[in-house]
Parts: C-alpha cells; structure tokens; sequence
C-alpha cells in the first residue's frame, strides 16, 4: 500500500524510515530526488554521540506528531520545548501571521535537549534543512536552590546537562564545554542559560505581554504554552538581535 499525502496524519514519525520525500528543483529541466533514511543511517550518524540503544529509547519517546508535521516542511528549526516554537512562531507573526508556516518553516519541538542530535539526525537524512537551538542551562543551580532542591540532587541535575551539552556540543561539531557561552552559529545556536531567561534580560517587554495575556485570558501560560505566541505578537519593543538571527538561519537566508 502507498500513501501520497500532505496529511501529517497519515504518518508515524517512529517509523520515518518507511517514509520517502520527493523534492523536484527549480531548474529549467527539474530533477525528482527521493529522500530517506534508515534507522540504520541514523545511528551511524549519531555514533560516538548516542548508544544505538539509547536510539531506539529515545525514538519510542519522540515527540511523534511535530515530527512528522516536518516531515512536509521546506526548513526546519529544531527546538527543545513548546515554549520556544510558540517564541519563534510568534516572532514570525510580527512579519505576517502564519508567514513561517507559509514559508514552509516548521518549529519542532523535541522533548528537551538531549532529543535534538536524534531529531536533527532524522530530519537532516531525509533531505530537510535543518537548524538548531538549545539551552546550556547555565543557570539551573541558581533556580534549583531557589526551588529548594537539595545539594545531591543538584549535583545529579548538573551532571545530566553537562552530559547533554557536551553530546551535543559533539553531534554539531563544536568545542566539547561543561556549559558553553550563547552563541548563533552555522548549523546550531545556543543560550548560555535558556531561553526564558534571554527574554527577561534583553526584551523585558515580552515579559510585560505574557503577563497582560494571562490577566486577560485569565489563564497560565505555564499551562498554556500557545499563548506564548499570542503574548509574543503582542509584545512591545524591539525583538532582540539574537532571535532575528536565528530565526534567519532557520529560513536559509
């Protein structure tokens, strides 16, 4: 049986390798090229980054439905969590609303920072530009202390982003570092902490809009990620230097 869709519906991001992406170029005579990848190609890529256990571990748990919704996407931004993808999507809307998604952009979400090398791997095999953002978490002590967590369980918390940083530090090619310094580079941009805290720093009125959004609607953000992008539409001020980048190497500009 063979499906030709637009539908992400009819697809299982866990089983990508049954999948095949035909692009045709823009040349005067265009050329079909058909795009896949094995479960195979992706552990080899990831060699020497993730266990080919740890691989199967992490496919069973990927965030499935945002995969296979870029899947059908002309580029692709690999993010950590919904509140990144709600930032950046609306930072688009500011152009015109939905300009990304008519661009063909897709945002994804991953789960967290240890699924992005899986995810980029993935999508970067079946012939979909991606680019990547994710946080060192340099800050997480700070706020840990202040959650009032204890001095062992900070320890384990810090030894978990170090080992995430540092793969995936790896997996892009870069300098391996316990916690690296924000950086927007070719392939990957990173915030030394994480992205809530860039925003509280550099856009304070991002932080003004949230809190309108939730008086308004009467509701939390905390619990309602996709007002994160209603709040960032709505946000005053500049949007920071930073994200413009980002979001240009999303788009391949």
């Amino acid at each position: 049986v063979t499906y030709a869709t637009h539908s992400p519906y009819f697809l299982e991001a866990r089983h990508f390798d049954q999948v095949r992406r035909l692009t045709r170029s823009s040349d005067e005579t265009p050329v079909v090229t058909v795009h896949f990848a094995t479960v195979a190609d992706v552990k080899a890529k990831l060699s020497g980054i993730k266990s080919a256990e740890k691989v199967d571990r992490q496919l069973d748990g990927m965030v499935a439905n945002e995969l296979a919704v870029a899947l059908f996407a002309h580029r692709a931004l690999v993010v950590e969590g919904t509140t990144a993808s709600s930032v950046f999507y609306g930072i688009g809307d500011k152009t015109s609303l939905g300009s990304l998604e008519a661009a063909g952009v897709s945002i994804v979400p991953v789960g967290g920072k240890t699924s992005i090398p899986l995810a980029h791997a993935i999508l970067t095999l079946i012939g979909i530009p991606v680019y990547a953002l994710f946080d060192a978490d340099g800050g997480f002590a700070a706020r840990a202390k202040d959650k009032g967590k204890q001095q062992d369980k900070i320890e384990d918390e810090r030894k978990a982003h170090i080992a995430a940083n540092r793969a995936a530090l790896k997996y892009f090619g870069r300098t391996e570092e316990d916690f690296p310094s924000s950086i927007v580079a070719d392939e990957v941009a990173i915030f030394e902490d994480h992205l809530e805290a860039f925003l509280a720093a550099h856009w304070p009125e991002w932080i003004t809009a949230c809190d309108n959004v939730e008086a308004t609607a009467g509701i939390s953000l905390a619990k309602n990620q996709l007002a994160y992008r209603t709040a960032t539409l709505e946000a005053a001020g500049t949007v920071p230097e930073t994200l413009k980048k980002i979001l240009t190497k999303a788009e391949g500009k």
